[in-house]
């Protein structure tokens, strides 16, 4: 048979991504027009009218973006993404969109395969998590190792100093890199619990399982929520192949399979 794999929500953090891009875009484009202003002077005439109002429409069009990307696009795709979740553990449609072998495991629709699903996600997102901080903590060291050099100079000019460091402590870069940071060490602790639970047996078929694997669920959903941020597909992609095989011996050693 063949097996192949089904994602019609991934369409919505496609949407999500696409704008987020775009809030990165006008981000930089403001910061450079800002940069441009502290040089009023030097310019030409017609610049110096133009500037101001380029500025202005750039920083509005990134706020409106990045607020409709945090308020309606991003939870949309969670809100679906969390209801086809629940469609493929519980075993019964909540939405119109389709998935097929989106998850690993061979449990039959209950709570036990909502705590492999969760588990398995808390897993990819945790792995693609740490490789998107390689890149994010080493930028972050090279901006604030800029940022401390230039203030180590006297002759430094203050108002290059102000956008500077409006620049290296804005939310795309510092607040973004510790949103990642906190959503990593929050689905690792999700995974953990869930691996101690599936490996341990613990309360199996009863109460507290059902209770523990609810609470997994809602600590994984709660902390996406909190982060308000995207992981990268194109990381998540990159790693797929090798991650999926690492997860397809956990659940063999934790006998998930049955």
């Amino acid at each position: 048979m063949n097996k192949e794999r089904v994602d019609e929500v991934s369409r919505y953090y496609d949407s999500a991504g696409r704008v987020e891009f775009f809030v990165a875009c006008l981000f930089w484009i403001s910061a450079l027009l800002s940069l441009t202003i502290l040089f009023y002077e030097d310019i030409h005439v017609i610049l110096q009218k133009l500037l101001p109002i380029l500025f202005i429409l750039t920083v509005l069009s990134q706020f409106i973006a990045s607020q409709a990307n945090r308020f309606y696009l991003i939870p949309r795709a969670e809100k679906l993404r969390r209801k086809q979740m629940l469609s493929d553990a519980l075993g019964t449609p909540l939405s119109h969109d389709k998935t097929s072998f989106y998850y690993n495991n061979m449990y039959a629709p209950s709570i036990k395969r909502l705590g492999a699903n969760t588990m398995e996600n808390a897993f990819f997102s945790t792995e693609v998590a740490g490789k998107m901080l390689v890149t994010k903590r080493s930028l972050v060291i090279i901006y604030i190792a800029c940022w401390v050099m230039l203030f180590s100079f006297r002759d430094t000019n203050l108002s290059i100093m102000m956008w500077i460091t409006q620049i290296v402590f804005s939310g795309e870069i510092i607040a973004q890199w510790l949103s990642v940071e906190v959503l990593r060490a929050r689905q690792e602790r999700t995974y953990e619990r869930l691996h101690n639970h599936f490996f341990h047996k613990i309360g199996s078929d009863s109460a507290k399982e059902v209770a523990t694997i609810l609470d997994a669920f809602v600590t994984y959903e709660t902390a996406k929520s909190s982060s308000s941020c995207l992981l990268s597909s194109k990381v998540f992609h990159k790693l797929n192949p090798s991650l999926t095989k690492k997860w397809e011996q956990i659940r063999k050693d934790l006998d998930m399979d049955f």
